[in-house]
């Protein structure tokens, strides 16, 4: 299969480390490493998003079907991508596994998102198999060409980041593997969907104030 792996990150170590392990390959991998990332979670996101166009131009220059982007703390089981294949050939679509954040509230990053975009909630951890979701993050993800190139990312000073904005511009069914759990690599260790911290979080807007509660 014609699969590009990308990635936007500060160092490709883990991430080719990750690539190299995978039961089925990629048949190219291109990584744009970023040697001077933001700093302040508003600064990454915006960073990000600028990224982001740095690698809609990798693949409009290689022209694969489909594309497989993962991020520079992932650590992933050997069968992630077989995984993943799998799963848009039984029907195509976007689909994920997935990793907890590693901002101080340990909730799945993926999500559920109110249609006048002023709740949103993380999809339930104690969940299993596949999921439908409205968004989730971009640490581990396929799907074909065209849907990849059809998503906007960008940030606007939205409650979430501009992952979430990317995939909720996207007009295709999207799904995550609640079996398929990809660590969080930090500086301490690696994070996993399983831990006992992992919870459901929501947010709301409230008075023109953003509020969450952990569920």
């Amino acid at each position: 299969m014609n699969i590009l792996c990308i990635a936007q990150l500060e160092s490709r170590i883990i991430a080719d480390e990750q690539v190299a392990k995978q039961t089925m390959q990629p048949l190219r991998t291109i990584f744009y490493v970023d040697k001077a990332p933001a700093q302040g979670i508003e600064a990454r996101r915006i960073k990000i998003a600028e990224n982001h166009q740095k690698l809609r131009d990798i693949v409009l220059a290689y022209q694969p079907d489909y594309v497989w982007q993962i991020e520079g703390d992932s650590i992933l089981p050997e069968n992630t991508l077989e995984t993943l294949v799998s799963h848009y050939r039984k029907k195509p679509g976007v689909y994920s596994g997935i990793q907890v954040g590693r901002h101080g509230l340990y909730c799945i990053g993926a999500w559920h998102i109110a249609k006048n975009k002023k709740e949103f909630a993380s999809v339930d951890h104690k969940l299993t198999g596949l999921q439908s979701v409205d968004a989730m993050g971009m640490y581990c993800f396929f799907t074909d060409t065209a849907t990849w190139l059809s998503g906007d990312c960008y940030w606007k000073g939205e409650r979430w980041g501009c992952d979430v904005n990317y995939f909720l511009s996207i007009d295709a069914p999207k799904f995550v593997d609640m079996d398929l759990h990809i660590g969080h690599k930090t500086r301490t260790g690696i994070i996993m969907p399983d831990q006992p911290s992992t919870c459901n979080a929501v947010f709301w807007q409230e008075n023109n104030n953003w509020r969450f509660e952990q569920v």
